[in-house]
């Protein structure tokens, strides 16, 4: 090495670090080994993690003997019996989709999940096909009246459901597509599978055969208690309000297993009150 780089070095080793510096420089040097270690069992848990639900997925998919078994354990059995099966995105100039579809698995009644699987598929192909449909249109109307293909906004489409009572006896479940414009327009599906028997449930099989009446006494209390709140407006009868339910009113189960009647936005009340929910007590 050159004398003078010698001598230069020598130099700097010789020299006194100060012991405030030295402190400040040790306490920065254990935090960072701190830090390290922090990440690295955070990376560990991690993938152990990934790995679990990875090897967990796998063998639910491709494993029926499995499978089997999961389903029958309480805690893991619920979680097999419905899943994504389609997930997909599409954003363009005319229409932003995203769409979440469910499919029943693992129930032990394999012609009730073909059909309902089915049924759900089928279902929403033709709801988006319509929405599309009027993507192009409401497109091609802005256009044709002077408007900036440029300055169009998408027509905002979204499906995707929601599990609400998922047990050893019940499967409910709700699919909504909500279609944004303007404003926002929902529907959506219910579905209600009793598991023991491998049939879908009706109202009636809940409440008896006086389930009507039922189920009328008490939305009509329960429209009378809300409307108690100035900010509540329901139609009376005679505006088109509350008059009775259908025979296929929509309803799913709650996480107690109790029937919740559901009706569209509109349908009890002005826009602003949206989708009203009603929950039915059974007397059990």
């Amino acid at each position: 090495m050159h004398p003078e780089m010698e001598r230069a070095k020598a130099r700097y080793h010789q020299q006194e670090v100060p012991e405030e510096l030295s402190l400040t420089v040790r306490a920065a040097i254990r935090e960072g080994n701190q830090r390290r270690k922090r990440r690295q069992t955070l990376r560990r848990s991690l993938a152990t993690a990934l790995a679990s639900c990875a090897c967990f997925v796998l063998l639910v998919n491709g494993s029926p003997s499995f499978a089997q078994a999961v389903y029958e354990v309480p805690v893991l059995g619920s979680l097999a019996k419905i899943f994504t099966v389609t997930e997909y995105t599409i954003n363009d100039d005319e229409r932003v989709i995203d769409v979440r579809l469910p499919a029943l698995e693992n129930t032990g009644h394999t012609e009730l999940e073909q059909k309902i699987n089915q049924e759900i598929s089928t279902r929403v192909q033709a709801v988006i096909d319509e929405a599309e449909a009027r993507a192009r249109e409401t497109k091609e109307a802005y256009v044709a009246t002077g408007g900036d293909p440029d300055d169009y906004m998408p027509v905002i489409i979204d499906v995707d459901y929601e599990v609400k009572c998922q047990n050893d006896q019940y499967l409910s479940f709700v699919i909504n597509k909500t279609e944004t414009r303007a404003s926002a327009y929902t529907e959506f599906y219910t579905y209600n599978i009793d598991l023991e028997t491998g049939k879908e449930l009706t109202l009636r099989d809940l409440l008896g055969p006086n389930w009507m009446e039922t189920v009328n006494t008490q939305v009509a209390e329960q429209i009378e208690e809300r409307s108690k709140d100035p900010d509540n407006v329901f139609w009376t009868a005679e505006q088109g309000g509350f008059q009775g339910i259908e025979e296929d009113q929509p309803f799913y189960l709650n996480e107690d297993g109790l029937p919740v009647v559901v009706f569209e936005k509109y349908e009890l009340g002005p826009g602003s009150m949206g989708n009203q929910e009603f929950v039915i007590q059974t007397g059990d």
